[in-house]
Parts: C-alpha cells; sequence; structure tokens
C-alpha cells in the first residue's frame, strides 16, 4: 500500500514540474507589448502617428478643434479628451 502512494506522489510531483516546464518556456519567447492607448472596448485601433497632447487651449476656434478632433478618429478615437461629453462636438467652449 505505501509502494502505491510513493508511487502516486511521485506521478503528482513529475506532473506538476513537466506542466511548469512546459508552461515556462513556451512563453518565454513571446513578446511582451507595451500599449501607448489602448481603450477596453476596441482591441484593434491604430495608434495615433503624432506626439504631444492636445487641449481645447491648443485651438483657437472651436472649428479648427472640430477638424482636428474629427482628422484624429472623432469620438471612436479621442485620446486628448477634446469631446468631454461624448456628443461629436470638440471643444464647445471656444468661440
Amino acid at each position: 500500500m505505501k509502494s502505491n502512494i510513493r508511487w502516486v506522489i511521485g506521478f503528482l510531483f513529475l506532473s506538476i514540474i513537466t506542466v511548469g516546464a512546459v508552461w515556462f518556456f513556451s512563453n518565454k519567447n513571446e513578446p511582451k507589448r507595451m500599449p501607448l492607448f489602448e481603450r477596453a472596448d476596441n482591441f484593434n485601433i491604430e495608434r495615433p502617428s503624432y506626439t504631444g497632447d492636445y487641449d481645447c487651449s491648443d485651438f483657437a476656434t472651436q472649428q479648427e478643434a472640430q477638424k482636428f478632433f474629427e482628422s484624429k478618429g472623432g469620438p471612436d478615437n479621442d485620446f486628448h479628451s477634446l469631446d468631454r461629453d461624448d456628443d461629436g462636438v470638440a471643444c464647445e467652449s471656444l468661440p
């Protein structure tokens, strides 16, 4: 009876070691990606090709802010938070 218990314990130990080794070596070569911007609801978005953060104060008029907002993807890609109330209109407080 003791030999059966030893055999089961040895089998479990070797199984755990084997599964751990397979997991370790299979995940070791995967590149780690750290996205710059990413929304939880859309993982296939294009990354912005510009640098810097824009605020409403960077634009002289609402029309200028709206043009920039739409050129960068509009409401679906509002990385600069120019449309805080999500109504599709950027920087409503500007003249």
